[in-house]
């Protein structure tokens, strides 16, 4: 077993681990399908899936072979738990702490998850106030689709500019004289937008023309001569193109808001006691240099 598949093991440990923490004899109905057996104790075919769908895909490349590979893993998992539970682990107070926190964490993770992230909903409300009030946000800046061909000599960038002067396609040209590795394209470099190129070669560019190429321009790389096919302005997009990049970026935030709030409704029907003088010395000493202790608390 490689160094990957025993860290997606000892994930797969911790998630049964947790189970048990709830559980810890669970019952399947008598009609789930068995798809093995480990010293009688069953694999269901429920449970196999159900781990499998909940693997991230960097975790699922790790077995080529698919469920049957996970599988081999569930079935390495059981012996380990079973050895562990002969070796008396079960009852172990190392352990026992391990799970109780564990359960903390999930008793955490589950509350969060039912009472904010799964109850937050950004209104259509919200997402339009959010669209007209930060417009440049969602607009595409000024932008032009730009070929180039580019030339290590004076010389040569001169041998091209008359050629292109007389009448031959900028494409072809670009293909054979120039010496940029985008040459196989015809020069093609794409929209630029405005600070995307160096100061010198956005004037030009921005100044030309559609269908009209440049002079002679020199920089560090070489010569250049830059053809400008198409100038897009700046456009706001429509409500629809950005609704749901408006709602991905306000969820997180109201989520936070929600967060915040259930915290502040908490501590205030709660009773905390701070016991000052058991805090850390190094604690205590920054209070009194004047800092502040501050409250850490889990975030959604």
């Amino acid at each position: 077993m490689n160094g990957k598949r025993i860290l997606v093991l000892m994930a797969m440990v911790v998630m049964g681990v947790t189970s048990c923490v709830f559980a810890q004899e669970a019952s399947f109905p008598s009609e789930q399908v068995v798809v093995a057996q480990v010293n009688g104790e069953p694999i269901f075919l429920a449970e196999l899936e159900e781990i499998w769908n909940s693997l991230p895909e960097s975790y699922r490349v790790q077995f080529p072979g698919g469920m049957k590979d996970l599988l081999e893993q569930l079935i390495r998992q059981a012996l380990l738990v079973q050895e562990a539970k002969k070796n008396n682990l079960e009852n172990d107070p190392t352990v026992l702490k391990r799970l109780e926190s564990l359960k903390k964490q999930v008793l955490v993770s589950e509350f969060i998850k039912r009472e904010i992230l799964e109850k937050v909903q950004v209104s259509d409300e919200e997402v339009e106030k959010e669209y007209t009030s930060n417009p440049t946000r969602y607009t595409d800046p000024e932008q032009v689709r730009v070929s180039h061909i580019m030339v290590s000599t004076r010389e040569k960038a001169e041998e091209v500019l008359e050629e292109l002067k007389s009448g031959k396609p900028f494409e072809e040209v670009a293909k054979n004289k120039s010496e940029s590795p985008d040459s196989v394209s015809g020069g093609e470099m794409g929209y630029v937008k405005r600070g995307e190129v160096d100061p010198e070669i956005e004037k030009v560019i921005f100044e030309l023309a559609p269908g009209n190429f440049s002079d002679i321009i020199e920089t560090s790389y070489g010569f250049h001569i830059f053809l400008v096919s198409e100038h897009l302005q700046p456009r706001l997009k429509e409500l629809s193109e950005v609704k749901e990049e408006i709602v991905a970026r306000l969820t997180p935030q109201k989520q936070q808001e929600e967060f915040d709030k259930l915290i502040e409704t908490l501590k205030n029907k709660a009773e905390i006691a701070i016991i000052e003088e058991n805090l850390p010395k190094e604690t205590q000493e920054g209070n009194e240099s004047g800092g502040e202790t501050k409250n850490e608390e889990s975030t959604p």
